[in-house]
């Protein structure tokens, strides 16, 4: 099995184009997409478009009469008093994040519902909504007195994100994040400005943030590409290592493998063995390179590889059992179309409803349910669920499919591959 390993080894790398195709492809899709994914929100957000959960534990207009009470308190003259009540009003964060939640020209992406705590989180974990934004008690008065008097340590926005729904759950979350900012920024030019002039950068005002209470990390784009193209492309594998089956049958090669009394599941092995081989370096060289190119990885992070490694090693051998079916497929019905219809189209099909392309979350259910099934989308769903620092037993689910899959691919292929006399 050495031999016919060394073998396919050997012919690939002499193959300029094949390995232009497994490798230098992928990278330049990564490129690509990872940089055409941040201006989505000027295109189509169809894809993107999700509903959230507002939770309004705050009351706006007692936290207005509530900081003029403290005005009064404070002794602010009455001429004073009507200035920064006029301004407090103006300028309530409360009424400001309610604008921009219903502003027009988000309402294609973002449809926010008033909802309370209790119906906010059974909408959350049935997945109706991806996140929740909680704008709690005394937000109004608490970021008054800190955008205004320069009193108090201000207040935060909470939101909670889902765990199924990175993408459109990080966009919402860049929204509420830059909002937060601005209010930010813009409080501390006003004190600049009617104050002693530029505030130095420690000084500058911050009236609060955005406080996640979601266990997981969001994910960036290229981090999403970098796992779509190479979970896609590790198809391609298949479909090369498969296709020089046919070139040895056609010269007689495999028949004189049988002639020299080796089984040819020795064969059928030898190509499996070389698939999933060459799908693992695939992903270690593709990982590698846009970690240190793009910055999609943390490379010294130790404790964040071992799962990478595991769905990887998974899925390459999840691989080989494909290729060992393409495989076995070509020898039996002599002729290549198998693995050119596969690498032509079928790839193609699989890497739409496994993700590579575009999330599935705003696709239709069927999808979502038949991408989970194919070997890139569960390795997709794992490799996602890894990075955002899941439990590690949420990677039972599409590991356990992967390793379905593989057990049926090898299953079909001995069935299949031709035995002695039938070559």
């Amino acid at each position: 099995m050495y031999a016919f390993l060394k073998k396919d080894i050997l012919i690939l790398i002499r193959d300029r184009t094949e390995l232009v195709i497994l490798l230098a492809m992928p990278f330049i899709l990564i490129a690509i997409l990872g940089f055409a994914l941040s201006g989505v929100l000027s295109g189509d957000t169809e894809v993107l478009s999700m509903e959230v959960a507002v939770v309004q534990e705050d009351d706006e207009q007692q936290g207005l009469v509530r900081f003029e009470e403290e005005l009064e308190r404070a002794g602010v003259p009455t001429e004073a008093q009507n200035g920064i009540m006029a301004a407090a009003e103006e300028s309530s964060p409360s009424s400001l994040l309610h604008e921009i939640l219903n502003d027009e020209g988000l309402s294609e992406l973002v449809i926010a519902r008033e909802m309370d705590a209790a119906a906010a989180k059974a909408a959350l974990e049935e997945e109706a909504v991806v996140a929740i934004l909680t704008i709690p008690k005394n937000f109004t008065f608490d970021a008054l007195q800190k955008m205004i008097m320069s009193e108090g340590d201000g207040s935060s926005l909470q939101i909670m994100i889902s765990d199924h729904s990175a993408t459109r759950s990080e966009v919402f979350y860049n929204i509420m994040e830059e909002f937060v900012w601005t209010l930010n920024f813009e409080s501390a030019i006003a004190k600049a400005v009617n104050g002693e002039g530029t505030l130095p950068e420690a000084e500058q005002t911050q009236i609060g943030g955005v406080e996640s209470v979601s266990s997981v990390n969001p994910i960036n784009s290229f981090q999403y590409y970098t796992i779509g193209m190479a979970v896609m492309f590790a198809l391609f594998v298949a479909a090369t290592i498969s296709g020089m089956a046919f070139v040895e049958k056609r010269q007689f090669v495999f028949q004189r493998i049988l002639l020299s009394n080796h089984h040819p599941l020795v064969y059928l092995g030898g190509k499996a063995i070389s698939a999933t081989l060459v799908t693992f370096l695939q992903f270690c060289i593709l990982f590698f390179l846009s970690s240190l190119i793009f910055g999609a990885f943390d490379l010294s992070n130790l404790s964040f590889w071992p799962g990478m490694l595991l769905i990887t090693v998974s899925l390459a051998i999840c691989v080989g059992a494909l290729t060992a079916l393409l495989t076995a497929l070509t020898m039996r019905f002599g002729n290549d179309t198998i693995t050119s219809v596969f690498s032509g189209g079928v790839v193609t099909i699989f890497a739409f409803l496994g993700g590579s392309f575009t999330p599935t979350e705003g696709l239709p259910a069927i999808v979502q349910q038949l991408g989970g099934w194919t070997p890139n989308g569960a390795a997709l769903n794992a490799f996602l669920i890894w990075l955002q620092n899941l439990e590690i037993s949420m990677l039972f689910e599409p590991l356990g499919r992967i390793l379905l899959l593989t057990v049926l691919l090898l299953s079909l292929s001995v069935m299949i591959l031709p035995r002695k006399g039938e070559a």
